[in-house]
């Protein structure tokens, strides 16, 4: 019998990183989790524009609660109150062993339609209560635990619970291994990204990380601090071409200056009812030999490569970023039918660092129609990037463009006020180009330390929708939340 992907892959890189590090420090925490605390990832993309926490590296996400507040805990005054705010607000994460959140609120939608990275959730149509909340805790330095959940009742019927991001976390800092449901982000763009986002459901396997970013050393050490991401998950939802198909995901990443962040990740479909999941078809979907011409179809692979460049300027600091992918690989193994994204992000707007702004702009539809290879991003016949019917990398989908408008006011150092705008164009499947304009606005709100209020209001005009000549709509939705967290 061929030996199994899961079990053999992880095992020896475990293994191998135990024995290559073995100087152990404290585990890994929980993460902070990507859907439930925007403004921790808000104010750590803030302070890391300004020239703060240069040992993270944020191209792999959701980051982990303990790593960001150790190097928050390294920066020194800054002598801003509103700075210095951010700062003791990012160190609460490792104020305790253990915290859990519980939240309810309100919601409406005209048509109950999924937001963009909202792990799958439509906002309940014609109106319904959601509850749920998070509970994390570190009982001992070498295990954590995590859980989060939603329960949504809506007036329409559908009543629906969901069990999101639950894992058990194993190990060190520099090797953490973890089982159970996790949600991805890779990549630098924070609308959207061509691999991993959580436009989906979170997935369900294993996965072996480094939420430590490692230093490089001996001939190496021009690169800097290195991370790794490794993941394997079974795609169990009933209407997929292959049933049970496998898929897994590599990211490296360096950071060889405080300034510059580098990444390369890669995804791969195969396995499943009736197909062979042996090591060989790994590396043959791998090195892209089973996608030429000459080949039948083994699985799908996806690849892509980024790069973040933080531009110090005094009066006013800039991030640039960019992502360039392919979804399949030629028999060389380069990819080929590629797709980019890019954006830039003012942490502060002059010498306001209360306000930010953040322009981004994706496209997988330019070259793919100039070399007549329409219909291709995340549409693979028998393994599709999908998971539960949504997109697992960005959220426009096939054949599409999208620009992306967001800027914030802050309060408070935790508390901020939120407007954006979301353009998408998309020709898949046609015959009309589909149109979808989306204005956001947004309060999130700390009354106390405990106390957390969160509001979010859209309008989403659509026209041709799946590229259906008149099928226009208009939806209205908005969102508000009440939450209590013990930390």
């Amino acid at each position: 019998m061929p030996e199994k992907v899961p079990v053999s892959l992880i095992a020896i890189l475990a293994v191998w990183i135990i024995l290559a590090l073995p100087a152990v420090a404290l585990p890994a925490s929980p993460e902070i989790f990507l859907q439930e605390e925007p403004e921790t990832y808000l104010v750590i993309d803030k302070l890391e524009g300004m020239g703060f926490l240069p040992g993270l590296m944020t191209g792999d996400r959701g980051l982990e609660a303990r790593e960001v507040s150790r190097e928050a805990e390294k920066a020194e005054g800054a002598g801003d109150p509103f700075v210095d705010g951010m700062l003791r607000f990012l160190r609460l994460g490792a104020a305790r062993r253990h915290d859990f959140r519980l939240r309810a609120g309100l919601e409406h939608s005209g048509d109950g339609r999924v937001p963009p990275n909202a792990q799958g959730w439509p906002v309940a149509e014609d109106g319904g209560i959601r509850a749920g909340g998070f509970f994390r805790t570190s009982p001992a330095d070498w295990i954590s635990l995590q859980a989060r959940g939603d329960i949504l009742a809506g007036s329409s019927g559908g009543d629906t619970g969901r069990i999101e991001e639950t894992s058990l976390r194993l190990g060190w800092p520099q090797a953490t291994l973890e089982a159970g449901r996790f949600s991805l982000w890779w990549g630098p763009g924070r609308h959207g990204s061509l691999l991993f986002t959580t436009n989906a459901e979170p997935l369900i396997g294993v996965r072996i990380r480094n939420p430590r970013p490692i230093p490089l050393g001996w001939w190496f050490r021009f690169l800097g601090l290195f991370q790794y991401d490794i993941f394997i998950s079974r795609l169990n939802d009933d209407d997929r071409p292959v049933p049970d198909s496998l898929m897994s995901g590599v990211r490296l990443a360096v950071k060889p200056a405080p300034w510059l962040e580098l990444g390369a990740s890669r995804a791969l479909h195969f396995g499943g009812e009736g197909r062979d999941e042996s090591l060989s078809t790994f590396f043959d979907i791998f090195r892209g030999k089973s996608e030429s011409a000459e080949n039948t179809p083994k699985g799908n692979s996806l690849a892509s490569i980024d790069a973040k460049v933080r531009l110090p300027f005094r009066r006013q600091p800039v991030i640039l970023y960019v992502e360039g992918g392919g979804e399949d690989q030629s028999g060389s193994g380069v990819p080929s039918r590629w797709a980019w994204m890019g954006g830039i992000f003012l942490p502060s707007i002059g010498a306001m660092k209360k306000a930010d702004l953040r322009i981004e702009f994706a496209d997988n539809l330019d070259f793919n129609s100039r070399q007549h290879h329409s219909g291709v991003w995340y549409r693979h016949p028998d393994y599709p990037h999908q998971y539960r019917d949504q997109i697992l990398g960005h959220h426009m989908g096939t054949d599409a463009r999208d620009l992306f408008i967001e800027a914030h006011y802050f309060f408070l150092p935790t508390s901020y006020l939120e407007a954006n705008v979301d353009f998408t164009q998309r020709d898949f499947p046609g015959p009309e180009k589909e149109d979808t304009k989306r204005v956001g606005a947004g309060l999130v709100l700390w009354l106390t330390k405990n106390w957390r209020n969160e509001t979010r209001l859209a309008v989403t005009k659509v026209s041709n929708e799946n590229g259906i000549p008149g099928a226009d709509s208009t939806d209205l939705s908005f969102q508000l939340s009440m939450s209590y967290q013990y930390r």
